[in-house]
């Protein structure tokens, strides 16, 4: 049985007093007007291509997604006349480089890849715009909003009771696992964290000498042992903060939740303390653990025989969780992913829309299902789509449970002191209750340096 996670909804709303006040203040700063003209058209493409010989250049994150997307940039041109300059950047360079070219104006870019954590940042500070009066202006059979799952519209897009683009790139975690192994060693798929541990220190017990692990984890310093920490944190009842905006990471259930993340790393190979999202991939991939914690997005690298050796011996289920007092069991899985926004100051601002309504489409989210998932419900849900993917329905489960990261400006701050203290737990240079002692400490400091305690 699956409980709804009852979390931190008001990490949503805007959290800097005046914020209104502020994008207008960023925007006029940078020469822009708050409100540029509207001229977005009803349907796409628009009608005798008012917007050829407009030139686009867009910025997203490196992965399978956007870079297929890049591939097929000359259709869009040939529909619409516009030009793309597409660079696919790498997570870090992708940050760098949009935040060089947005704090100190310019134009560099039109469009910008958004993680959904940056979004008190990007938004909040003014760097792009809402979208809101395009997509009232925009036949609603085009856009089709409320195919979009709900959850990454919210998480992804939504700041302030508005739309500041579209969700591309989204994500969820899921629990990985091979059925060879849970068979060979007589279990079920792990439904609670403890079956988790179970499974994970009876098959490393086993396989001892076949190279082989019970659970591989991105335990490397960063942002996926930190979302890897969520998923347990969440079912654990746990939390970053209170709705006073007060630290609770030395609460039991915080320390609990990483008690058991430290256990799990012990049952796993060595170099889980070295992976990130590539290495535990491979190392997953190339079938060498029977159990993994990773993104959603692997769902089509795993059944691809050019890029796994498991291709007929794996599968994913919901995030496990933690029981109840009344028996369910509260599962969180993370969510993830990356909004589509367009910057504040672009003079091509429709031209930017025509791209946005193109690359977010249902024909499109289903021609890059072979990179990565799509996030509308029509496509995980259509049946040639679930006969390609089957893992699609436990996929939208996954989304309906899950919850996500504080997404305040200040969360990127936060998440590094989190990490860092997460990273010497699990690589026992100190223990769970002294690493969230150290990362309470600091995320007060944060919270109370931007006026947000109460």
């Amino acid at each position: 049985m699956k409980n709804r996670p009852q979390f931190s909804r008001f990490d949503r709303r805007t959290l800097i007093k005046g914020t209104s006040a502020g994008i207008a203040a960023a925007a006029l700063a940078r020469g822009a007007s708050v409100h540029p003209s509207v001229l977005a058209q009803s349907t796409f493409p628009a009608e005798g291509k008012p917007f050829a010989g407009a030139k686009l250049r867009v910025a997203m994150v490196a992965e399978p997604k956007p870079v297929m997307l890049k591939s097929l940039l000359g259709e869009f041109t040939d529909l619409t006349g516009i030009e793309v300059e597409f660079d696919d950047l790498a997570y870090p360079t992708l940050q760098e480089k949009q935040l060089t070219a947005l704090t100190q104006g310019g134009d560099t870019y039109d469009i910008v890849h958004v993680d959904g954590v940056w979004m008190g940042q990007y938004a909040g500070n003014g760097w792009i715009g809402s979208v809101q009066d395009l997509v009232d202006a925009t036949d609603p059979e085009v856009l089709n909003l409320p195919d979009f799952l709900p959850a990454l519209v919210s998480e992804l897009s939504e700041w302030d009771g508005e739309l500041y683009g579209l969700p591309f790139d989204t994500s969820v975690m899921m629990f990985y696992y091979r059925p060879s192994l849970l068979e060979k060693y007589n279990l079920e798929v792990p439904q609670t964290w403890d079956d988790v541990l179970a499974a994970a220190t009876a098959i490393t017990a086993g396989e001892q000498g076949n190279d082989v692990y019970g659970i591989t984890l991105m335990a490397k310093r960063g942002v996926q042992l930190g979302c890897t920490y969520a998923n347990l944190l969440g079912s654990y009842g746990g939390r970053f903060y209170d709705e006073n905006f007060k630290s609770t990471l030395t609460e039991p259930a915080a320390v609990s939740a990483l008690e058991t993340l430290v256990a799990l790393v012990g049952q796993a190979n060595p170099g889980s303390l070295a992976q990130d999202y590539d290495e535990g991939d491979a190392f997953f991939s190339g079938g060498q653990a029977a159990m993994f914690i990773q993104w959603n997005d692997s769902i089509p690298a795993y059944g691809d025989p050019e890029r796994s050796k498991i291709v007929d011996d794996w599968d994913v289920a919901v995030m496990p969780g933690q029981p109840q007092d009344d028996g369910a069991i509260l599962q969180t899985p993370v969510l993830g992913g990356w909004n589509v926004g367009i910057l504040t100051d672009t003079p091509n601002r429709d031209a930017a829309w025509e791209f946005m309504l193109w690359a977010t489409s249902p024909e499109m989210e289903a021609r890059l299902a072979e990179a990565q998932p799509p996030a509308r419900e029509s496509v995980l849900s259509d049946p040639d789509m679930v006969a390609k993917f089957p893992q699609y329905p436990a996929m939208l489960d996954s989304f309906g449970l899950g919850w996500g990261r504080p997404r305040i400006p200040e969360w990127p701050q936060m998440a590094d002191a989190i990490e860092a203290s997460l990273s010497a737990a699990v690589s026992g240079d100190s223990s769970p209750e002294d690493a969230l002692s150290e990362a309470n400490s600091l995320v007060d400091q944060i919270l109370m340096a931007a006026g947000l305690q109460q």
